[in-house]
């Protein structure tokens, strides 16, 4: 991938339910290289097992936002981060994701009609909210043609109070993005310079995993046509190989971590034999994944998904991507956002993505 300026480009700071990533790039000299990169589970985020067994006391946000910071604040001093620009995320428990259905009308009128029909769909007064759209196609709604729009929003305070954390650190907030969008950006910017194939951009499907919530988005080159966040995550599994095993759900949390950071085939293999065994488990993560797809082809005249890209820290799960890809019928891979970023291949860092892609605010 080439560029055509040199550019320091900001910090992106991804503030997860449970972890803290940090990751900036560089563009220089036609290719865009890694200046630095940061990671950390948050110690006063419950564990797994404590999670699955309703134990431990859950911290209040403001503790696990002070934790973070901390971290931010030592790293970018002394680990090789650069300049004093910041791009954040949102934890996702404050994002809200709403699909709507308006009658077609200009981009200017968008904004201000996603007002009104935002009333009473939100957790929160639409006119006190940051809101973002995008706009998935036209359909047929009882005879109508209707707009799909699906839109992000967030408490205007929180986005305030993370941006006001960060800017106390010295560090200047540029941007603030959401992880659903954010974790597709070094996949779209790859696209948006690669040669466009004659037959048009593939449809790629990105699935952030994660151990309670997880985030599916439908990216078509350098274009963003589909968002969704689903409350499943990969913690109900544990339960259910805790059970299927009659272990301890630490026993089977330790279990199924065994799993993902060893690449030996024989761990993979009883880790997809374990899989298989509580195949109705799995079904929830694989259904809203065909949902998802069922909903794209209504959308795009039949046009199915190309590949499905795993992404977030419980992606490392070989064993568990390889199930699922059985089961939906589509190519499955665990993504490797540096490589698509730098063209460099090198240790897969599915966690990383969103880190990156809020770094790649400014890239060109």
């Amino acid at each position: 991938m080439s560029y055509h300026r040199r550019s320091l480009l900001p910090i992106g700071i991804h503030f997860s339910s449970e972890a803290v990533y940090m990751a900036q790039l560089e563009q220089s000299e036609g290719q865009v290289s890694v200046v630095s990169k940061a990671a950390k589970r948050l110690a006063s985020a419950l564990t797994m097992a404590d999670r699955i067994q309703g134990g431990g006391q859950d911290v209040t946000t403001d503790t696990r936002q002070a934790e973070a910071m901390q971290f931010v604040r030592e790293k970018v001093t002394m680990n090789g981060f650069r300049g004093r620009e910041a791009v954040i995320s949102l934890p996702p428990e404050h994002l809200v994701i709403q699909h709507v259905r308006l009658a077609p009308m200009q981009p200017d009128e968008l904004a201000s009609g996603l007002i009104v029909e935002l009333q009473g769909k939100l957790p929160f007064d639409p006119r006190q909210a940051v809101i973002r759209h995008i706009v998935a196609g036209t359909i047929s709604d009882n005879n109508e043609m209707k707009q799909d729009v699906i839109v992000l929003a967030a408490r205007r305070a929180v986005v305030e109070k993370h941006v006001a954390a960060v800017n106390r650190l010295g560090l200047t907030v540029v941007g603030v993005g959401v992880e659903p969008c954010a974790m597709c950006y070094p996949y779209m910017l790859a696209a948006s310079h690669a040669p466009a194939p004659p037959e048009g951009p593939p449809a790629m499907m990105i699935v952030y995993l994660g151990s309670r919530t997880t985030h599916v988005a439908i990216v078509r080159g350098a274009d963003m046509t589909f968002v969704k966040g689903v409350e499943i995550g990969t913690d109900n599994l544990v339960e259910a190989l805790a059970s299927a095993r009659r272990l301890t759900a630490p026993e089977a949390a330790a279990l199924r971590t065994r799993w993902c950071e060893s690449p030996v085939p024989s761990a993979i293999q009883e880790a997809v034999e374990a899989y298989n065994g509580i195949r109705s488990n799995l079904e929830h993560i694989s259904d809203e994944i065909e949902s998802c797809m069922r909903y794209h082809a209504s959308l795009a005249r039949g046009s199915r998904i190309d590949q499905v890209l795993f992404l977030g820290p419980e992606a490392r799960d070989r064993a568990l991507v390889r199930v699922i890809g059985a089961h939906v019928g589509v190519a499955c891979e665990i993504g490797n956002p540096v490589a698509s970023i730098t063209g460099m291949s090198g240790e897969c860092e599915p966690e990383m993505a969103v880190a990156l892609g809020l770094g790649l605010f400014t890239a060109q």
